[in-house]
């Protein structure tokens, strides 16, 4: 490997290293050579890489003029190379970008229930901003340096690393985390994407991405519990803009995406333990009337989704109201849930 190619702290590493060879091999020879106690060896040696120029501390023989010889030498090169190493950290600022380094690995080390996406390409790039919106905690992990140099800039939590590895994802904290996003270029990486975590953490729920109908099947065989083909969506999508227009209007609006002046969304929430809601009819919970959402359907505990729910519907704890309004009902409808 090209010494260019070598990172900030292996650079360092190798450093350490030569310096250290370097001082134990003039060390050890002047002590084999020429007879010289370790301490006066190791001194004479010191002197010599350092160039200071103190003199012979004791007369040397010829062998020992020409293994000194060999010492400034070699302890010139280390020496130069110990200060374009030492230039470049200051001038190119790697020594901050390692402390930075250091300061991201121990805010993805405090992240607790968190998702990981892996891949910080189109569609990566698009799942982190809409988490950074909403104030998800999420990590990135992606094997380019480039493509995370946006990520650096936002202060947003990534991994630089290979996805597929085991290591990679633990250092994105996967034993924590409540879900995973594979959004890979490559269907073949977020098949082992999808098999690693599955290993390192059974009940992790994964979301995958896949571009073909073989690799969907592949994937839920992997373990995927969702799989989403971001080219069959968009073919979907065109055809009912032309086929459903109103529908297709209704969901824009729901999502946000269209009418920026009309701040209406749609938002599932969860009754926890302790909310007012538990053991409330729909009628008289007045949800549209007072807060002013439409419950459009109820998934309950068991996992039924039950469509327009009827006004005798008695809600219970795990019940998921998926509801349409505006940002303050929502949150209203947030906070009445939670309890």
């Amino acid at each position: 490997m090209a010494i260019k190619n070598i990172s900030p702290s292996g650079r360092i590493i190798l450093v350490l290293v030569l310096l250290l060879s370097v001082t134990f091999l003039g060390t050890l020879g002047f002590y084999l050579i020429e007879g010289w106690p370790l301490f006066d060896s190791f001194y004479m040696t010191l002197t010599t890489i350092a160039t200071i120029g103190y003199g012979e501390i004791h007369p040397l023989s010829t062998s020992g003029r020409i293994f000194n010889s060999i010492v400034i030498i070699l302890g010139v090169g280390v020496a130069a190379y110990t200060f374009m190493t030492a230039t470049r950290f200051i001038i190119e600022g790697e020594l901050q970008k390692m402390l930075g380094q250091r300061r991201l690995d121990r805010k993805i080390m405090k992240l607790d229930g968190h998702y990981i996406i892996c891949g910080n390409g189109r569609i990566g790039s698009l799942v982190w901003k809409e988490f950074h919106k909403s104030g998800k905690q999420f990590v990135v992990v992606d094997s380019d340096s480039q493509a995370l140099e946006i990520l650096e800039k936002e202060h947003i939590p990534f991994v630089h690393g290979d996805a597929t590895q085991e290591e990679t994802l633990q250092r994105a904290g996967i034993s924590r985390a409540k879900g995973l996003i594979a959004t890979a270029v490559s269907d073949v990486s977020n098949v082992y994407i999808t098999l690693i975590s599955k290993e390192l953490k059974p009940k992790i729920f994964v979301l995958a991405r896949a571009e073909t109908e073989d690799s969907i099947r592949n994937l839920k065989r992997a373990g995927a519990d969702r799989v989403v083909s971001p080219y069959l969506i968009g073919g979907q999508y065109m055809a009912n803009i032309i086929l459903k227009p109103t529908i297709m209007d209704l969901l824009d609006l729901a999502a946000g995406e269209r009418n920026k002046d009309i701040s209406i969304q749609m938002e599932g929430f969860k009754i926890k333990p302790g909310s007012l809601l538990i053991g409330t009819q729909l009628k008289d919970s007045r949800i549209r009337t007072d807060i002013g959402l439409v419950v459009v359907t109820i998934k309950n505990p068991d996992g039924n989704m039950i469509f327009n729910p009827p006004a005798d519907y008695v809600f219970q704890t795990g019940d998921i109201l998926v509801c349409i309004g505006e940002d303050d009902a929502l949150e209203a409808m947030k906070k009445l849930s939670n309890g």
